[in-house]
């Protein structure tokens, strides 16, 4: 079967173009054990990486005040001003790689616009996408389609043109169930789980990520060859 013609590329931020995923784990270990909470790697998957804070609170902590909620929400907020996140292996040259072939990109994440937009610069990224869809731009978030969704309206594309990296499940479902196409970034031990929910494929990063060759520079867009 022919790869399909994809004519926009779309990233999530935390853990596909930031490293940021060690140092957020850690923030919600040190809250679990703070609060009592038996924090597995089932619960990390499923509701921390991709969700939005207040989400991941609700579901972890619904036995503690409104004053912890409100504090954990305040660390929550100074991590992500503090921390200064390596980018993920081979992102920014594969990213100056789409923009050099013209190729339409955009960045879905559940972060907060003014971190997004600073996390970008310091890898001078941020001018390099098209659109931007974020936490506050999207009433439902990951796993939920809505914001996958959204992205495809602004694009003016149908969602079967886009491909989606993601390294969180919530994430890969809802772009696959958006429909669109998604590749998994993870390790040996996310990628069951990240094909389990549709991705195409799982890569550790983008070290090795390459465009076809002759399929650059089609007025209707390009072909990604999946292997």
């Amino acid at each position: 079967m022919s790869a399909p013609i994809i004519k926009a590329v779309i990233f999530d931020l935390d853990g596909v173009i930031i490293d940021s995923n060690p140092e957020i784990e850690k923030f919600w270990h040190r809250w679990a054990a703070r609060e009592n909470v038996v924090l597995t790697d089932e619960l990390v998957r499923l509701h921390i990486h991709g969700r939005k804070g207040t989400e991941t609170i609700q579901v972890l902590f619904p036995h503690v005040t409104d004053a912890t909620k409100q504090a954990i929400r305040h660390a929550a907020d100074a991590l992500n001003n503090e921390i200064n996140p390596a980018a993920i292996a081979g992102v920014v040259s594969f990213i100056q790689l789409l923009r050099k072939q013209k190729i339409t990109t955009g960045v879905v994440t559940s972060s907060h616009e003014s971190r997004m937009l600073q996390m970008l610069q310091k890898h001078g990224l941020d001018q390099s996408f098209v659109s931007f869809v974020t936490a506050h731009d999207v009433t439902k978030g990951k796993p939920d389609p809505e914001p996958y969704r959204k992205m495809s309206e602004r694009l003016n594309l149908p969602p079967a043109h886009c491909l989606v990296f993601e390294d969180a499940v919530s994430g890969i479902r809802s772009a696959v169930t958006a429909g669109m196409h998604a590749i998994g970034i993870g390790n040996a031990v996310a990628e069951k789980g990240l094909l389990a929910e549709g991705a195409v494929q799982v890569i550790p990063d983008f070290t090795h990520l390459r465009l076809s060759e002759t399929s650059l520079g089609l007025p209707n867009g390009f072909s990604f060859q999946w292997g």
